[in-house]
């Protein structure tokens, strides 16, 4: 009976294997219950890429949101008169109010609504600096990190890519590796675009030609252009920062002519606290104009993001209201009229162009805004393309070095114990087609460093039969006829071996858990390889041995 289980597993096994092993169009697949082993991105090749996470941004939306409640807070309390301002270079919130009694009320709704979230830094001549507590900045950090590295995944998961890695890297990087991409460039958009979406009002102070003017005195000297990037508009404002208004900053619409392809800018001059962000969002969807039919992106807000917007619009009757998205205009409506919570609801226009290209465009917008805008601008500071042909490569010098490695070790094993050593490479041909078969049924990915622990585990295996067979010797030598001989020399190496492997176990589990991409591929055949090697050492060897002497009584066992 235990014969057969040895026959069964290693039908199994190769079943399981058998679709990594056919091409991918074959018709016997749809027959076949396994799945092709997954391989990783030194083997099969894909994308690696480093972000790095812009976390003082995040602290920055969480300020202006905290000034937006504290001044409503004061409104409601009837506290007229207060100045607000939140001074960015030192991440603070100032507060200026009029009397002894208005600072209390201050203090009160600090305590309740604030109570270990914001504190008073310094207060002088009814003036009161706020800042962030030290622990919630540093939960607020931790926190943009997760939530960024979640809506990552779900861009990946929506772009259809298996066994994605996708992991923080110290306090404000990501890494994310993706095995077998075909579309690299198009994968990296979808990556580090923020689609930091923000909700700004515009100040009319000035208009779009004193603003221009602006810009053209000192173009040259900060060699801004029209498709600038964030780097650029960041050094125009610090340049022109004397001449706007305190609070505000200057950014622009882009408009791309679909013939010649040239960029121009319209200027809008916005406040520089955010109203809202792209956290209230519940969902985008790409929809047409109805009278142009250009593609647009509709945007539904969440419950409490649609009550805001509805407070926003009221408080601001007439007024331009700026979408923008990573730090860029795409549309800056008038507020007609305060828009109920009910039917709140905005739409991105993506101008003009190519019908198809801005189709693609706004298809891609309303994929990274419903898996949800990042929390804080990223960059990319890495970024790796590995070819299919270094993975080939890899694979068959990978599959050289462990066929070299097998065939030494089982001619060793044969030369040096006889017919004990071909029992040994017998369960030793078992343990890696179940080793393998399991990385299949659990779409485990084998990588490089994975081939490596294959290999090791060969090794591991391998001198676990050597101290079978060594303790058999011993017991045969003492006089125990065969089968006594065998009982002893199994059971007094069972706990040797079960000690070894468990304690191998835990450090691969110790790996797996505190390592990164390549260790954990090696630590996942390792721990894969030490269970299979215990139960093809230990057990199948042994009834194979029972097997042969339940048939063939023999006088003297050759090892």
């Amino acid at each position: 009976m235990r014969i057969w289980i040895i026959g069964l597993a290693t039908i199994l096994s190769l079943i399981l294997l058998i679709p990594s092993i056919v091409p991918e169009n074959s018709p016997v697949l749809k027959y076949l219950p396994g799945k092709k082993m997954n391989l990783g991105l030194d083997l099969r090749g894909g994308i690696h890429v480093v972000l790095g996470v812009d976390v003082q941004k995040a602290l920055d939306i969480e300020l202006d949101h905290f000034l937006i409640t504290i001044q409503d807070r004061l409104k409601e309390k009837d506290v007229t008169g207060v100045e607000l301002k939140h001074i960015k270079s030192d991440k603070e919130i100032e507060v200026v109010v009029r009397n002894a009694q208005d600072e209390a009320v201050l203090d009160k709704i600090l305590k309740d609504d604030f109570y270990n979230v914001l504190t008073v830094s310094d207060r002088k001549d009814r003036v009161t600096r706020i800042k962030i507590e030290p622990e919630y900045e540093q939960r607020t950090i931790a926190m943009s990190l997760d939530q960024a590295r979640d809506i990552i995944r779900n861009r990946v998961d929506e772009f259809g890519v298996a066994e994605p890695l996708i992991q923080i890297q110290g306090n404000d990087r990501i890494l994310v590796q993706l095995p077998g991409i075909k579309d690299p460039e198009r994968a990296i958009q979808l990556i580090g675009r923020t689609a930091l979406l923000e909700f700004k009002l515009v100040d009319d102070t000035k208009d779009p030609a004193t603003l221009m003017a602006l810009v053209e005195k000192v173009r040259d000297q900060v060699k801004f252009k029209n498709n600038f990037v964030a780097a650029d508009l960041e050094r125009l404002n610090a340049a022109i920062k004397s001449e706007l208004p305190e609070g505000t900053q200057l950014t622009f619409e882009k408009t791309t002519d679909p013939r010649s392809g040239d960029v121009s800018l319209r200027p809008y001059l916005v406040k520089s606290t955010t109203v809202l962000t792209g956290q209230a969002l519940e969902d985008a969807r790409v929809g047409s104009d109805q009278t142009t039919q250009k593609p647009l992106v509709s945007l539904r807000f969440t419950k409490m993001g649609a009550q805001q917007f509805e407070k926003i619009t009221e408080d601001n009757v007439g007024k331009l209201l700026a979408i923008l998205l990573d730090g860029v205009v795409v549309s800056a409506p008038v507020i007609h009229e305060r828009i109920p919570a009910l039917s709140a609801g905005a739409t991105i226009s993506l101008g003009t162009g190519n019908r198809k290209r801005m189709q693609d465009e706004a298809r891609d917008l309303a994929l990274v805004l419903r898996s949800g805008a990042l929390p804080a601008p990223v960059e990319i500071l890495e970024n790796r393309t590995v070819g299919a042909s270094l993975g080939e490569d890899s694979i068959q010098k990978g599959k050289f070095a462990g066929l070299i490695g097998a065939i030494a070790v089982v001619i060793f094993m044969l030369l040096y114990y006889r017919w004990s050593g071909f029992v040994a490479d017998l369960s030793l041909v078992v343990n890696i087609l179940m080793l393998l078969a399991s990385m299949a049924l659990f779409q485990a990915t084998l990588t490089l460093p994975g081939i490596a622990g294959i290999v090791l585990t060969i090794g591991i295996a391998v001198d676990a039969n050597v101290i079978i067979i060594e303790r058999i010797r011993e017991e045969l030598r003492s006089g125990k006829k065969v089968r006594a001989a065998l009982e002893a020399g199994y059971q007094g190496a069972h706990r040797a071996i079960f000690d070894s492997n468990l304690t191998t176990v835990i450090a691969g589990v110790v790996l797996y858990n505190f390592g990164t991409g390549p260790i954990r591929g090696f630590a996942v055949t390792f721990i894969m390889g030490m269970i299979c090697s215990y139960i093809a050492s230990v057990w199948f060897s042994k009834w194979i041995y029972e097997w042969y002497l339940d048939r063939h009584p023999i006088q003297k066992l050759s090892v």
